[in-house]
């Protein structure tokens, strides 16, 4: 509580005003909390923000029952005769981009869409992945990748959702991960995510989408050291936070590791396609080693993440007049292609699942020159510094209640508020009359609360008091 007139004073003089000098910031609090991961919704809200699922393939039997041994509540289809195969689950539908329509097509196309949302309104669809990995030539009906085009795209889909069926959640297309070709059928991920967010992605979807495959690593390996891994997702939410987009979930709607055909006594490596992956193969058991404790590294790290997807069930099923026997898609799948289960399926079901609890915001700030020295005797109302208070892992804009921490004999600490919202800045003000010289730490409580529990955490500075010189301040000190 504040109780003494000279900061109440201050604090009125600096209520129009920012402190002149910010130095430069530094993140005092806010780190990941891996205990409760904050990304998962309240119960009434778990349908479109939490849980797991796997791609099943479109014209194949319909294996529900399989999901529900692994414990997913989340299955991605490609084709609307898929939708009613999944009663009991929540359903991702990826809608097909075959590129940028052409001129003469496109206010057709457009149009079109309006009746389609209303249809997969209707049909009970959650949610929809606009189109796939546009980052890729082959993924963009063969035209050269373009973060302009596909934008456009994604606002003319979001537009028709918002009108026909706003509770759909519009998740945009998962890019895959690549460092791009020369010839330009494939762009650097990162860098066509830059574009995008540059041209108001970020206005137009729920929530953003990604592919961050394995490659040849383990699920832990360092992003910065490998950065072809499924840790390469953190680079991706530091992008989306440098352009204000930090409460866009991420989800991972494909992912997985390749298994090497090897083990079935077949050699792929000079298969056309293949060949590019052979070198990222890993046995079966590695595979469902690396998945599980994907899972877990997820569950325990990543409060942005959405629902998770893996990448397959049944590519593995497909005849091969259909799918190549040499086909990449085959060998992420789950299961043999006798329909029996493979070690990664197993190692699925013993994953211990997070909980769909609620969305727990993750609070923090970033400190502005949170130190002063200050002269004993002289120090009533000593302007500290300010902070900026950080909201992660909540798609709302939860409010922040902010106590400065006091206590008998110690600096009278304020604030300029006594609560905020994610961006707002919070000066920090101290009353140190009659406080004998020394170092003395200032403290200040953030808690915000989440449908079930609360977050908080405390922002620190300091305020050293040497002792008066001056007469002024020997006769503040002798009261």
């Amino acid at each position: 509580m504040q109780t003494r007139h000279s900061i109440r004073s201050t604090l009125m003089r600096l209520s129009g005003a920012a402190l002149s000098v910010l130095l430069t910031a530094a993140l005092v609090a806010g780190a990941w909390r891996a205990a409760v991961p904050a990304a998962y919704a309240a119960p009434s809200d778990v349908l479109r923000y939490g849980g797991y699922g796997i791609s099943v393939g479109p014209h194949l039997d319909a294996r529900p029952d399989l999901l529900n041994q692994m414990g997913l509540d989340w299955v991605k289809v490609y084709d609307t005769a898929q939708i009613a195969q999944y009663p009991n689950h929540r359903i991702l539908y990826r809608l097909e981009i075959a590129g940028y329509p052409p001129d003469w097509d496109l206010d057709a196309w457009t149009n079109g869409l309006y009746g389609f949302a209303r249809e997969l309104r209707d049909r009970g669809v959650d949610a929809v992945e606009v189109g796939n990995e546009p980052n890729l030539s082959l993924e963009w009906g063969n035209q050269p990748p373009d973060p302009a085009k596909y934008v456009d795209v994604l606002r003319r889909v979001h537009a028709a959702f918002e009108q026909e069926a706003p509770s759909i959640v519009i998740v945009s297309a998962g890019l895959a991960p690549t460092a791009g070709l020369p010839d330009g059928s494939a762009v650097d991920d990162l860098w066509f995510a830059e574009e995008m967010l540059k041209l108001g992605a970020a206005d137009v979807m729920d929530a953003w989408a990604y592919h961050p495959y394995g490659f040849d690593q383990p699920p832990e390996a360092d992003p910065h050291k490998h950065p072809y891994s499924f840790r390469r997702t953190e680079i991706m939410y530091d992008l989306l936070r440098q352009y204000g987009a930090g409460k866009k979930q991420i989800w991972i709607t494909e992912f997985g590791w390749v298994r090497d055909p090897r083990e079935e006594g077949l050699d792929c490596s000079g298969d056309a396609v293949f060949r590019n992956f052979d070198w990222m193969t890993v046995d079966r058991n590695t595979q469902a080693d690396y998945t599980g404790r994907a899972l877990e590294f997820a569950a325990k790290n990543w409060s942005f993440a959405g629902p998770i997807f893996l990448w397959n069930l049944d590519w593995n099923l497909y005849g091969e007049d259909y799918e190549p026997v040499c086909s990449h898609l085959r060998w992420y799948g789950f299961l043999n292609r006798d329909g029996t289960p493979l070690p990664v399926f197993y190692a699925v079901q013993d994953v211990p699942r997070r909980p769909p609890i609620e969305y727990r915001p993750d609070i923090g700030a970033v400190a502005h020159r949170l130190a002063r020295i200050a002269e004993a005797g002289c120090a009533d109302a000593v302007e500290l510094g300010s902070f900026e208070v950080q909201v992660l892992g909540d798609p709302g804009d939860p409010l922040v209640e902010i106590e400065p921490a006091n206590a008998p004999g110690r600096p009278i600490v304020a604030t300029s508020r006594s609560t905020a919202y994610d961006g707002d800045k919070v000066d920090v003000l101290v009353d140190a009359s009659g406080i004998e010289p020394g170092l003395y730490m200032v403290a200040v409580n953030l808690r915000s609360q989440g449908s079930l529990r609360a977050t908080s955490t405390i922002v620190r500075g300091w305020l050293l008091l040497h002792h008066p010189s001056s007469p002024e301040c020997i006769r503040g000190m002798q009261g």
